[in-house]
């Protein structure tokens, strides 16, 4: 019982840990304040996790489903941060051509 409470608790920090800084993104269209190697470290280690835990212990709900959504978001921290860099680049493009 503990353990599905302790695998619950852990599973929502995770997954939810990157969700403030996408909404902060999201709402002020600045990612000037994300590091994009974070991200990208953290993809890789998810993957490489979700690997290692299903060969060393087969098929576990709580460490899958944690590597798979927290995967998922750092999958979209990175599509806000290349989107919201985008335009940001254009802006600056913009403002150049027009000076």
């Amino acid at each position: 019982m503990i353990e599905n409470i302790l695998g619950l608790i852990y599973n929502v920090c995770f997954i939810c840990c990157f969700w403030p800084q996408i909404y902060k993104s999201l709402k002020t269209k600045s990612v000037n304040d994300v590091s994009i190697m974070l991200c990208w470290m953290s993809i890789t280690g998810y993957c490489a996790a979700l690997i290692y835990a299903l060969l060393r212990f087969g098929f576990d709900t709580w460490l899958c489903v944690n590597y798979i959504l927290s995967g998922i978001s750092v999958v979209v921290m990175i599509v806000v941060y290349y989107k919201t860099a985008l335009v940001d680049n254009s802006k600056i493009f913009d403002h150049k051509e027009n000076t």
